[in-house]
C-alpha cells in the first residue's frame, strides 16, 4: 500500500517523515514533499496467504478483489493490490507463550523442544506489529510478533453443516451415490461422548442393534450431501462452516489436552497442512506438529505414517528466529489495503500491518494511506503519482492547486 502527502504540507516542508522512512521514498519538490508510490511498498510475496471470511487465500489469487480480512475487530472489508517488484526476506517464526519467571513476573518464551516453525516471505522493510504495541520496519531475531485468531459463532446452520462434514471426513464412511437424487450417502458411527454430543445435529440417526455391543454406541448418523464429503475440504466455505468442520474432525480424530487444546492425528497429510493454516478461523492456533514413528497396525503396515498437529486455544505470540534475504530475483509484491484498520492476519495466525512509519511523524498531519485520504484532497493522488514523470510536473501541479484553492499554510512556529 502507498501513502499520499496532502495539502497541509504545502510551504511547510518539514522533513521529520524523511528521516524515518525505511525505503527513502519521500522527496522534496519546490513547495511540498511527495511520496514516490513505486517505492512506498512494504508487502508480501504473491504466494503468501491471508485469512478471509471465505477461508485461506493467497495474495496472488485475490489480486484486485474485494474481500473481508481478519483483524482484531473481526472481519473487515479490504482489497488486495499488486505493487512493484522488490527483494524479499524469509522470516522464520516460532510459537511463544507467556509464562511466569522466577521473580513472580511473566515473560514470553519458546518451548525448548519444539521445532515448529512458520516462514513468511516479505519485503525487508515491511512494517511489523510487535507484541509490546510498537511497530518496526527492521524486524530482527528475538522480537515478538502477535498472533490473531477468530472468535466464531457456533450456533448457526452453517456451523451445524460444517460439524457433519467434519465428522464424516474424520471418522465417517461414504456409502453410495443415490441414483434418483444424485446425493451422496454417508454414515457416522456415534461412539463416545466427543462424537455423541453432536447426535442432535443429524437429520437422521439410525440404531443398529449389532453395534450396540460396543461401549458408548449412541446410534449411526446419516448425512446426505451433493458431494463425497470424505474427499472434500471446505476451502471455500464461510468461517462458521470451517469452524464446524474443524470442531467435527477434532471430535472424531482429536485428543483433548491441557487448557482446552487438541492434538489432531491423521494419515491425510494434505488435510492437516490445510488445518494448520486455517485453524485460527475456528479459534485455534497451530503451534506444533510431528510424525509418529510406528506404522504397524493390527491389519498390517500403514501406507502413510500418522502425522499430528497440536492446536492451542491459549494466547500465542511468534518469536522471530531469523530474517534471511532470498537469493532469488526481485518478486512481485502484494498487500491487503484495509481502510481505517491497516492491519490484517496472515495464515497460521500471524498478525501484521502495513507500512507507515512516516505518518505519525508529520507535525501537520499531511500523510495518509491512499485508501484513507480525505476526499477533499483527492487531487494529491495525482500529484504524488506524478513523481515518476519528473519534479517539473509535480511543481506545476502543486502550483496550480495552490493558486486554485488559495493555499496559505502558516509556518510551524506560528501554529
Amino acid at each position: 500500500m502507498t501513502y499520499i502527502i496532502g495539502e497541509p504540507c504545502i510551504d511547510i516542508l518539514d522533513k521529520s517523515c524523511v528521516d524515518v522512512c525505511p525505503v527513502d521514498c519521500i522527496h522534496e519538490a519546490d513547495r511540498m514533499l511527495v511520496i514516490d508510490p513505486e517505492e512506498c511498498i512494504d508487502c508480501f510475496a504473491p504466494s503468501e496467504q491471508l485469512v478471509t471470511s471465505w477461508g485461506i487465500r493467497s495474495f496472488e489469487e485475490l489480486e484486485n478483489q474485494t474481500c473481508r480480512v481478519l483483524t482484531d475487530s473481526g472481519f473487515e472489508p479490504a482489497i488486495v493490490k499488486r505493487f512493484g517488484r522488490k527483494p524479499l526476506v524469509k522470516v522464520e517464526l516460532a510459537p511463544a507463550f507467556e509464562e511466569r519467571d522466577r521473580y513472580g513476573g511473566t515473560r514470553l518464551t519458546t518451548r525448548n523442544g519444539s521445532r515448529f516453525r512458520r516462514v513468511v516471505r516479505a519485503t525487508p522493510t515491511h512494517s511489523w506489529l510487535l507484541v509490546d504495541g510498537e511497530r518496526t520496519g527492521a524486524l530482527s531475531p528475538g522480537e515478538f510478533v502477535p498472533s490473531m485468531r477468530a472468535l466464531p459463532k457456533r450456533d448457526s446452520e452453517s456451523y451445524r453443516l460444517g460439524i457433519l462434514h467434519g465428522l464424516v471426513f474424520g471418522d465417517g464412511s461414504w456409502n453410495k451415490q443415490e441414483i434418483r437424487s444424485g446425493e451422496h450417502l454417508h454414515y457416522v458411527q456415534l461412539y463416545g461422548d466427543k462424537v455423541a454430543r453432536f447426535k442432535d445435529f443429524f437429520d437422521q440417526v439410525n440404531f443398529s442393534p449389532c453395534l450396540d455391543i460396543h461401549p458408548g454406541y449412541a446410534g449411526t448418523g446419516v448425512v446426505r450431501s451433493c458431494a463425497n464429503l470424505k474427499r472434500l475440504l471446505p476451502e471455500t466455505a464461510d468461517a462458521e462452516y470451517i469452524t464446524g468442520f474443524i470442531d467435527g474432525w477434532l471430535a472424531a480424530d482429536g485428543d483433548p489436552t491441557k487448557a482446552g487444546s487438541w492434538r489432531l492425528r491423521s494419515t491425510d497429510h494434505e488435510a492437516l497442512a490445510w488445518v494448520e493454516q486455517a485453524a485460527l478461523i475456528a479459534g485455534y492456533i497451530a503451534v506444533g506438529s510431528g510424525e509418529e514413528g510406528s506404522v504397524e497396525t493390527n491389519f498390517g503396515v500403514r501406507s502413510r505414517p500418522i502425522r499430528w498437529l497440536y492446536l492451542a486455544t491459549r494466547d500465542v505470540s511468534w518469536r522471530v528466529m531469523s530474517v534471511v534475504p532470498e537469493e532469488a530475483d526481485d518478486a512481485k509484491t502484494f498487500c491487503a489495503v484495509v481502510p481505517r484498520k491497516h492491519e490484517f492476519t496472515l495464515a497460521s495466525g500471524v498478525y501484521t500491518g502495513n507500512c507507515g512509519a512516516c505518518e505519525p511523524e508529520c507535525p501537520v498531519e499531511a500523510i495518509f494511506p491512499e485508501d484513507a485520504l480525505p476526499e477533499k484532497w483527492e487531487p494529491f493522488v495525482k500529484i504524488n503519482y506524478a513523481y515518476g514523470e519528473g519534479m517539473d510536473v509535480v511543481n506545476r501541479l502543486v502550483e496550480e492547486y495552490a493558486n486554485e484553492h488559495d493555499v496559505q499554510n502558516p509556518p510551524l512556529d506560528q501554529r
